[in-house]
C-alpha cells in the first residue's frame, strides 16, 4: 500500500498549515511517485526537444520556445530537490530541543500565535493565487502552439492522440503551482521556527532582570538562578547554530542548481517577452498570476531570513549588553563572557561565502534583473 513516510513531527508545531502544505505533502509515497514520474518525464521531453532543436532549429523557434525548455530545468530542480529538503529540514528541526510556544510566558505565545497566523492565512493566499496560474495555465490559448513546444510536436507528430496527450500534458499545469514554490516555503519555515526559538530564549534571558529575581536576597540562590538561565541559553543558542548548519549543509547542493537554472529561466523569459512577435493579450492573467505568486513567494523567504538576522543583532546589541552583571559572582561573569563572545557575530542563513539570505540579496538580484533586461533591451 501506498501509505505516508512521514509522522508527526517531534515538535510542537505551532505552523502546522504551512508544514502540510510545504512539507508533509511531499513527504508521502504517493508524492514522490507522482514526482520520480513528472521526473523522468520532462527528462526525455527535454531529451526529445533538444534532439528536435538540433536537427530543424530555427532562430524564431528558438526564441519562442526557449522560456519553456529552460524552465524544465529549473522544473526539474525543484522536483528532484523538494522531497530530499523535506526530509532533511525536518530531521534538522527533529534534532533540535524545541520549546513550546507557551515555554517562556503568555506574552510571548501570543505574539508567536499571531505571526503564525499571518503566515498561515499568506500561504493559503498565495497557493490559491498560484493555482489560479496554473489554472489559466491549463485553459488553451490560440497562441499556446507558439510557446510550448511540447505541444507543437504532438499536434505535428500525433495528431491522432493529440486531444488525449494535450489534455494530459495541461494537467501538470495544475500540479506546477504547488511543487515549485515548495522549495522557498520550506526554508521560509525553518526560518520562522529558528526565530522563533531564538525570540523566546531572548525573552528567558531578559526575565534574569526581573524584579522577581533581582528581589531574591540569598546571594547563592540568586546566582545559581542566573547560572541556570545563562548555561540553558547558551545550550539553545549552541542547538540553534547547529541544526542550522546541518540544514544549510544539505541545501548548498541545491542552491548552486537553483541558482542557475533560475538565472537561465529568468534571462529566456526578459529574451522572451521582449523579443516575441506574437500576441500575449489573452495570456497577460497567466503571466501576472504567476509573477505575483512568484515575487511573494520570494519576498517570504528573503524577508524571513531578514529577520533571523535583525534578531541576533537585537540579542547582542539590546538584551546581552543591557544585562546588569555587577551582582553576579566571578562563575557567571565567565559564563556571560562566553555568551557575549558567541553572539557578537550576527546569524546569517549563509549559503557561500558571499550569499546570504538577507535584504541584501534581494537588491543585488533586483540589480541583475535590471542589468539584463537594460541589455537585452539594447540588443532589440
Amino acid at each position: 500500500m501506498l501509505l505516508p513516510t512521514w509522522q508527526k513531527p517531534e515538535y510542537d508545531d505551532c505552523l502546522w498549515l504551512f508544514r502540510t502544505i510545504c512539507l508533509d505533502i511531499f513527504r508521502t509515497k504517493p508524492a514522490k511517485l507522482l514526482l520520480k514520474i513528472l521526473l523522468y518525464t520532462i527528462i526525455l521531453l527535454n531529451i526529445i526537444q533538444s534532439i528536435m532543436f538540433l536537427k530543424i532549429s530555427t532562430k524564431a523557434n528558438w526564441i519562442k520556445y526557449l522560456p519553456m525548455y529552460c524552465s524544465s530545468f529549473f522544473i526539474l530542480t525543484t522536483i528532484y530537490s523538494t522531497p530530499r529538503m523535506a526530509d532533511a529540514f525536518v530531521k534538522g528541526l527533529e534534532s533540535l530541543d524545541m520549546w513550546s510556544i507557551n515555554a517562556v510566558g503568555s506574552t510571548i505565545e501570543q505574539k508567536i500565535k499571531r505571526e503564525t497566523l499571518y503566515l498561515n492565512t499568506f500561504i493559503i493566499l498565495n497557493t490559491c493565487l498560484a493555482l489560479t496560474s496554473g489554472i489559466l495555465f491549463a485553459i488553451p490559448l490560440p497562441d499556446d502552439r507558439e510557446i510550448f513546444y511540447t505541444l507543437a510536436t504532438i499536434e505535428d507528430y500525433l495528431p491522432q492522440w493529440k486531444n488525449v496527450l494535450c489534455f494530459v500534458y495541461r494537467c501538470v499545469f495544475l500540479i506546477l503551482p504547488i511543487i515549485m514554490p515548495a522549495p522557498f516555503y520550506i526554508t521560509g519555515y525553518i526560518c520562522c521556527h529558528m526565530r522563533f526559538q531564538g525570540t523566546m530564549v531572548l525573552h528567558h534571558l531578559e526575565q534574569v532582570d526581573q524584579e522577581l529575581i533581582t528581589n531574591i536576597t540569598d546571594e547563592k540562590k540568586y546566582n545559581e538562578i542566573i547560572k541556570k538561565r545563562l548555561i540553558v541559553t547558551i545550550q539553545k543558542h549552541s542547538g540553534i547554530l547547529r541544526a542550522s548548519r546541518n540544514i544549510l549543509k544539505d541545501f548548498h547542493t541545491f542552491v548552486y542548481f537553483f541558482s542557475v537554472t533560475g538565472a537561465l529561466l529568468l534571462i529566456s523569459l526578459i529574451f522572451f517577452l521582449i523579443s516575441f512577435e506574437g500576441s500575449l493579450e489573452e495570456g497577460y492573467s497567466r503571466i501576472a498570476t504567476m509573477v505575483i505568486s512568484a515575487v511573494l513567494a520570494s519576498i517570504h523567504v528573503i524577508v524571513s531570513g531578514q529577520l533571523i538576522e535583525d534578531m541576533t543583532n537585537r540579542a547582542f546589541d539590546e538584551v546581552l549588553k543591557s544585562l546588569d552583571w555587577s551582582r553576579w559572582n566571578k562563575e557567571n561573569k565567565k559564563i556571560y563572557l562566553i555568551l557575549l563572545a558567541n553572539s557578537v557575530k550576527p546569524f546569517r542563513l549563509k549559503f557561500s561565502e558571499s550569499i546570504s539570505l538577507n535584504y541584501s540579496l534581494a537588491l543585488a538580484i533586483l540589480k541583475s534583473i535590471y542589468s539584463i533586461m537594460s541589455v537585452l533591451w539594447y540588443m532589440k
